[in-house]
């Protein structure tokens, strides 16, 4: 086994306290914050290969990098518009570089009363709300990227639903990634909101890779949501490099009444990173977390998560899909926390994985630990390979053992797939899903 070295180690924070250097602004309203989060990120450290949820990462190969931190560049809205969902033409955030970038952004279509400002422009108005979160992410966080992400970001968004906001189109995060080719670029983009109650919104993430040796995207979003408020969060990095780390952190705390339900697609990456806390902190809210990965070649793909149950009458579910071929590797840690007052909680979690290799590996590891008596909750994992009696059923039905094979993987894949309701974004994940089953250009319509 691959460990750390420490001088790799400390040359990998050297690099990381230039970057935090850097990001420091004598006039910026979150600096103090940033000094906070930094110092906090040097208490906890670096993660290692005994750090439990970091155990399945190669870190040692990450360490070993030498990344330049993001600088703004030069885009043309042209250059942008091939990449906008049709769905999102007047709704469509831009972040480059893991910077907000308002000219080439359209929120045209949005309702009026919707706030979207960069964070330092609005912490001038929403500051009290913005110092209470950033503080209480500190005291409570123990992710070191997420730390990180407070202490190096530049440019982040702030996202405001008012009470009653009723979103009637998808909000669309263009996260784009550009740089000179002989580079390696490190990114920060930040994204905290709120959504007031009754409020309601769709966040489409979607990711694209310009030029650049390799990507690292250290991605933080933190939401705050009212009683009776309700949020969908599709993520489909559908367009990175195969070199590109990948980190995410998403925290959500969901008070009376409100919903959450977030449906991630994607290919994977050199290592890809998504680490979920989800607080259902009233009475019958209900989060649903939803994932599907389709690996290949060495690619990387890792779920951590924790839902936690701290009021009565909650449901959450959990279902993440991974399909693995050649050296690919996924690992799931999921978690359900019921708390001794959330009685009446329903609570469910699944993690399946198809290996169509003899080399692949998934590491699952479903946990519940529950503290109230009247609780219906239940966990588990499969792992396994194709069905032969299946297969054999569809050789003598007259298909090839190529197609009778993608028709029982994409099977498998469909229950994630069709819970997006957006033509556009299902049109690009079936083709996703075709180039990673027939493994050489097509027709894309031709398998569907």
């Amino acid at each position: 086994m691959i460990t750390e070295n420490y001088t790799d180690q400390q040359a990998f924070q050297q690099m990381l306290q230039k970057m935090y250097t850097e990001a420091i602004e004598e006039k910026d309203p979150t600096r103090k914050l940033k000094e906070k989060a930094w110092l906090r990120f040097l208490e906890i450290g670096l993660p290692t290969r005994q750090s439990e949820v970091f155990q399945y990462l190669r870190l040692r190969n990450l360490y070993i990098q030498a990344f330049e931190p993001a600088h703004v560049i030069p885009l043309s809205a042209d250059s942008i518009a091939p990449h906008i969902l049709p769905e999102c033409s007047g709704s469509v955030l831009v972040m480059i570089n893991g910077n907000y970038y308002p000219e080439l952004s359209n929120l045209s279509a949005l309702p009026k009363r919707m706030v979207i400002l960069p964070l330092k422009e609005a912490w001038r108005t929403y500051g009290s709300f913005l110092n209470n979160q950033w503080n209480k992410l500190l005291i409570e966080e123990k992710d070191p990227f997420a730390i990180l992400n407070a202490a190096l970001h530049r440019q982040g968004i702030f996202i405001y639903a008012p009470p009653k906001t009723l979103a009637e189109v998808p909000l669309q995060l263009l996260h784009f990634n550009s740089h000179e080719p002989n580079l390696s670029l490190w990114t920060n983009p930040r994204i905290q909101g709120f959504m007031g109650a009754h409020s309601q919104l769709d966040l489409i993430a979607t990711h694209v890779d310009g030029p650049g040796k390799q990507f690292l995207s250290n991605i933080s979003i933190e939401l705050a949501m009212d009683e009776e408020s309700h949020l969908r969060y599709f993520q489909v990095p559908f367009e990175i490099l195969n070199k590109h780390w990948y980190f995410e952190a998403f925290r959500a705390s969901l008070k009376k009444g409100s919903t959450f339900k977030s449906i991630l697609a994607s290919k994977g990456s050199t290592s890809l990173r998504n680490d979920y806390r989800i607080v259902l902190a009233g009475e019958n809210a209900e989060a649903s977390l939803n994932g599907l990965w389709m690996l290949s070649d060495q690619a990387e793909a890792h779920a951590n998560i924790l839902v936690e149950h701290q009021a009565p009458y909650c449901r959450s579910m959990q279902l993440f899909k991974s399909v693995l071929n050649d050296a690919s590797h996924s690992s799931f840690e999921g978690k359900i926390l019921v708390h001794q007052a959330a009685q009446k909680t329903q609570a469910f979690q699944l993690n399946s994985n198809l290996l169509l290799s003899d080399k692949a590996k998934a590491d699952s590891k479903p946990n519940l630990e529950i503290f109230a008596d009247d609780v219906k909750a239940s966990h588990g994992a499969t792992m396994g390979q194709l069905d032969q009696e299946q297969l054999f059923y569809l050789r003598t039905r007259g298909y090839s053992e190529k197609a009778a094979k993608n028709l029982l993987v994409y099977g498998f894949c469909k229950e994630i797939i069709e819970m997006i309701p957006y033509p556009s974004l299902m049109n690009a994940i079936n083709k996703q899903a075709y180039r990673y089953l027939m493994q050489e250009p097509g027709d894309e319509t031709s398998f569907f």
